[in-house]
Formats: C-alpha cells, structure tokens, sequence
C-alpha cells in the first residue's frame, strides 16, 4: 500500500511540476550529461540501433544522446501525459525525430527483444517495484543488447555542489536532484550492481560521475547461448 502511494504520489507531482522541471533541465551541462549515456553505446550496425529512453520526461535526455549518435532510432516512455507534450515540443524544436509512448514501466506495451539499448536518466529510483521494471527491460532487449543509466549516488553530499562545472541553473538542479531523490531511495554502487546481476544482465559496470552525486552504470542482456552478445 505505502509504495502504490509513493508511486502515485510521485506520477502526480512529476505532472504537476513538469512545466518547472522542463525548465530546470534545458540547459547545456544537463544535456551533455545526457549525451555522455551514448558513449556506452555499441557500435552502430547496417540497421541502425533502436534504442528505448524510459522516463523520458521532457526530452532532453533524448534529445543529448541524438547529439551524440545521430544514427540512432529512439523511441521515449513516460508516464506523464504532460511531460509527453513537452517532450514533443522539444524535440520537434530541435528538428528531433522521437517517437513517444505514454506507459508504465512496469508494464510496457512492446514485443519481447525488439530493442539494442534501453536508456534511462534519473528514472528508476523513484520506482517502488525496481524488480519489476528491470524484468520488463530485459525482455524487451535483444540478446547482447545493452542497458545504460544514471541513477543517484547513495554517498552523493551537497557539499560537492558548488565546486561542479556548468551553469548556475545546472548547480541548482543538482541540489533538487540530490534533495527529492533522498524521499526515493537513492543507489550505492554494490546495491544497483547486484540488482542488475540478480537479473541476469552480464558485463555489468557501475561508477561515480558527477563529482559523486550519480551513478553510471551499464549491463549487458546474455545471449541464447548464456554468454553476452558481443
């Protein structure tokens, strides 16, 4: 009961403050920390790479990792109808195509294997049944595909804050980012690896960036045979 609570009480205030949220995020150093997701991509293939962002919010997540790879396909989740609006309009701004999908992730609407990368910023901490979303990400990747996220440092401190390059506003949303995200249920390294592992993924990698604050992780989904694709 408490964590339906929490997970519509977040659902809620996420559409209540998606118009001050899409604000706190547009701006460069954001963006570009975004963009950095894509360089834990694979190689592009004679296909292309489709990719899914969850939680894609306002879409500047997106909108970062076309910076980076402009030959992947990307098609953004959330559970925002008005934070899927925003989305649209920036990235139609922005002359980016993405395609989005209002869903839960617990429970997405695609067929099984059907995505190379799943991507997330800053999503699955505010989930209540992480076990869930995590099963759902890896039946919708295909055999080596690979899920790439940043996700808030348990041992984050404020104190780092002021000493982070980028912008003023970039500063200010670290400290929302680091203060909301202590209601959640932030990641320690070991914890967010051993989540990843339980469930099957290989190859997984978890680090600090952003001077502590997140956490950088990817995994890979085994293939057939019980071994990661490469």
């Amino acid at each position: 009961m408490l964590d339906r609570l929490r997970d519509r009480g977040s659902r809620l205030l996420f559409g209540a403050s998606a118009r001050f949220y899409d604000w706190i995020t547009w701006q460069r150093t954001w963006r570009e920390h975004c963009a950095s997701l894509a360089d834990l991509f694979p190689s592009a293939t004679p296909d292309g790479l489709r990719v899914l962002d969850l939680g894609i919010g306002p879409g500047v997540s997106a909108i970062g990792l076309k910076d980076r790879r402009p030959d992947i396909e990307i098609l953004g989740v959330d559970r925002s109808g008005r934070m899927l609006r925003i989305a649209g309009r920036r990235t139609c701004e922005e002359g980016v195509s993405v395609a989005l999908v209002c869903s839960d992730a617990v429970a997405l609407p695609f067929v099984n294997e059907c995505f190379d990368v799943v991507t997330q910023h800053s999503f699955l901490y505010l989930v209540s049944d992480r076990h869930a979303v995590i099963r759902e990400v890896y039946r919708v990747l295909r055999p080596g595909g690979k899920w790439v996220m940043l996700e808030p440092n348990e041992g984050g401190c404020l104190r780092s804050v002021p000493f982070m390059e980028g912008e003023l506003r970039f500063r200010f949303s670290m400290i929302a980012w680091l203060l909301w995200s202590r209601g959640f249920g932030r990641f320690g390294e070991t914890e967010l690896a051993d989540l990843l592992e339980l469930r099957g993924f290989e190859d997984v990698l978890v680090q600090e960036t952003l001077s502590g604050l997140g956490l950088l992780a990817s995994a890979t989904k085994v293939g057939s045979a019980g071994k990661a694709v490469v």
